[in-house]
């Protein structure tokens, strides 16, 4: 016969073994959330005027949702409230998407492309130091369009590792969105895309001087090797 005293010391030490396990899973839980941070972010279109556009947003931890941004500060318009993120199901989006272009006058969808409209101009990202240069070439000569500083960890002051993934440009090919992933391993995984504004014209690409000597041994040989 099992005395009441033995069968309590069970039964507590069965609900203590029970909270353990509860606190371990919802720790373990919480912990896949914080490695798994990443927030995309896709150009839709912009309004007539080129001042505003609308950004389609997939962030693993909100889901799918569509926010009208400001063009030149890359950051969502204000008042919030006025401009909420507009969440949807994936199965919704096309619906979701043309009353959103509709609500917002999106007249102007835009192109997403790495080179100009006649393609004698690329851009690419480089790591250098704490900025992402984002860099232009004619495949002969090297240039910058702008520097774009990298994110650091608080805690870690780990510097971000950024690429270039996009660059959405106005249908008249006078502005530029360019869209720079950064990326942070600190104690968590942090990976998000952020919107840099530029008003394209060739004359603000500063092209890198060549040397002298090394301009006359290679006469007029590209460094472009592919």
């Amino acid at each position: 016969m099992i005395s009441p005293s033995r069968h309590s010391s069970s039964r507590s030490t069965a609900t203590f073994a029970a909270v353990l396990i509860f606190a371990a899973t919802l720790l373990a839980s919480s912990v896949g959330l914080a490695q798994a941070s990443k927030i995309s972010m896709t150009v839709l279109g912009f309004t007539e005027d080129g001042k505003r556009m609308l950004v389609r947003m997939d962030d693993n931890q909100v889901g799918l949702g569509l926010r009208l941004y400001d063009v030149e500060t890359g950051v969502p318009l204000k008042p919030w409230k006025k401009y909420r993120l507009i969440q949807f199901e994936r199965g919704h989006e096309v619906a979701t998407v043309k009353a959103a272009k509709r609500r917002y006058k999106i007249k102007d969808n835009g192109v997403e492309a790495l080179k100009t409209e006649n393609e004698k101009l690329a851009f690419f990202g480089v790591e250098k130091g704490e900025n992402l240069v984002i860099a232009a070439t004619d495949y002969k000569r090297l240039g910058k369009l702008m520097d774009v500083p990298l994110k650091r960890d608080p805690e870690t002051k780990k510097i971000a590792q950024a690429t270039l993934r996009s660059i959405f440009w106005t249908t008249d090919r006078k502005h530029m969105v360019l869209v720079v992933n950064q990326k942070i391993k600190g104690q968590f995984l942090f990976e998000k895309d952020y919107f840099h504004w530029f008003e394209f014209k060739p004359t603000k690409i500063m092209w890198v001087k060549p040397d002298k000597k090394e301009e006359e041994e290679k006469e007029d040989d590209s460094w472009w090797p592919w």
